[in-house]
């Protein structure tokens, strides 16, 4: 085997056959697991991607960074502009799709990872970790200083994606689609003439509870609805309820205009004596999924949960072939030595600078990439979404799954995503307050990274390595 991969282009060949492999059967398992499953492989896989360049800045270079997650909201805004304000791509008549985006996110990455690798060169240990904490800190707070550009504190509001990639542009999706999607909050934060413009065909739509002053013929009153505005009705001051209809679904919820359908919806009208079980397990059957199906060029079956799951997987197995063939390369050699022994290095006839600035671009890269695709799972991209805490989440994965290996940063993704819901899952048993679950996930964190730097150095992979060598040694010492 090694022989084979001697071989010009033979270990580019494997490395090219494990990416395949691992997306064929990564994407399989989005097929048969649920919505909200697909929405955790998401999540691991961007962070995995993510990762890979931290494996590549701090495993193997040997540079401490605290501000990947600034590198991430780079990639995110990138991705996010241009697609909500370029038709098409620049000097091209080519239309601007989520695929161009994401390379323009990596173009902003490659600028990122020059300008702080360049100020990072010559800086090390603590001056390094405070000057990519200050980046952390400062990057995700420039949206506050162009809100019109980068939405301010508020962030933008990406648009929904079409199954074959791209976004759909509003018009295609229908005003009426955004006016039930947009929540209240937001709502109130759009300007007098888009409400102006929002659908009121439903007009008595909502949560308010029914009174005389819906009915056009009914005295004026602001008095709720009750039993003793019915002539035939028995007497009683009893709120009307769902429960003085012989035909209605049992519940003790007050009546409110939600319990009737809208004038243009004839269906509805249809189907209300017949309401029953059967629509209520319908609605049971797809709570969870994000079904974008009946909208103009978005297909019936299309599932976004999933969508978004086989897109961050086809990211995370590019990168992930990009980073084996780098870190097997003669690059990957240079990152080494030069952590190992910056002056040997150089004695050697190495760059130190140069290897640490390129070093920089790659995660850069690797984090602008994985930031596109973190806007693209949340729809969404602000200022709260990349704070410090993304950071530092980032290295704390990193530490505890093995920082010299790419499998550590797969591991360390798992980890940021499924403790969490451990904890969640661990409160809800124990009755833990609100405050204690939502802390315990950070005070696990820190533990954890405090045993793995006295017990495991070299994080859990690293740790199954030197098992794995010791065993080597004493079986060959006892043969």
């Amino acid at each position: 085997m090694r022989d084979l991969l001697q071989v010009p282009g033979a270990r580019l060949v494997l490395h090219a056959a494990v990416a395949v492999v691992a997306w064929l059967l990564l994407v399989g398992l989005t097929q048969v697991v649920d919505p909200l499953m697909n929405y955790y492989i998401a999540l691991m896989a961007m962070y995995a991607t993510a990762m890979f360049g931290m494996t590549i800045l701090v495993g193997l270079s040997g540079q401490v960074s605290l501000g990947n997650g600034a590198l991430m909201a780079v990639g995110g805004y990138v991705f996010a502009v241009t697609t909500l304000n370029w038709q098409t791509v620049p000097f091209t008549s080519i239309e601007m799709n989520g695929a161009w985006a994401m390379v323009f996110a990596a173009l902003g990455g490659v600028l990122i990872g020059l300008l702080i690798g360049a100020l990072g060169a010559r800086l090390r240990g603590p001056y390094l970790a405070g000057l990519t904490l200050g980046v952390a800190v400062g990057v995700p707070a420039i949206a506050n200083r162009f809100p019109e550009l980068l939405g301010g504190e508020t962030g933008l509001q990406l648009t929904v994606p079409y199954p074959a990639g791209g976004y759909a542009a509003t018009e295609a999706l229908g005003d009426e689609f955004f006016a039930e999607e947009l929540p209240t909050e937001q709502l109130e934060e759009l300007p007098t003439e888009q409400l102006e413009e929002l659908p009121t065909e439903q007009g008595l739509s909502g949560d308010d509870v029914l009174t005389m002053d819906n009915f056009s013929d009914a005295p004026a009153g602001d008095d709720v609805l009750t039993m003793d505005n019915f002539s035939d009705a028995p007497a009683g001051d009893d709120v009307l309820t769902m429960d003085n209809f012989s035909d209605a679904p049992a519940g003790d919820d007050v009546l409110t205009m939600d319990n009737f359908p809208s004038d243009g919806d004839p269906a509805a009208v249809a189907d209300l004596g017949t309401a029953g079980t059967d629509s209520l397990a319908d609605v049971g059957d797809a709570a969870g999924a994000s079904d974008l199906g009946g909208l103009d060029g978005i297909d019936a079956g299309f599932i976004l949960e999933q969508w978004q799951a086989v897109l961050a997987i086809s990211v995370a197995c590019i990168v992930a072939f990009l980073a084996l063939n780098l870190v097997r390369s003669r690059q990957g050699r240079q990152w080494r030595a030069v952590r190992d022994d910056s002056v040997a290095a150089a004695v050697a006839g190495i760059a130190p600078g140069r290897t640490k600035i390129s070093a920089f671009v790659v995660s850069s890269v690797f984090a602008a990439l994985a930031g596109a695709v973190f806007a693209q799972i949340l729809s969404y991209v602000g200022p709260g979404a990349f704070g410090l805490g993304l950071s530092l989440s980032l290295l704390v994965g990193v530490v505890l799954g093995g920082r010299a290996s790419l499998w550590g940063a797969v591991i360390g993704a798992a980890l940021l995503v499924w403790l969490p819901e451990f904890v969640l899952r661990l409160a809800g048993d124990r009755g833990w307050e609100e405050q204690v679950t939502n802390n315990a996930p950070n005070l696990i964190y820190g533990l954890l990274v405090v045993a793995v730097v006295l017990v495991a150095p070299g994080g859990l992979v690293g740790s199954v390595q030197s098992l794995v060598r010791r065993a080597r040694r004493t079986s060959a010492t006892s043969a």
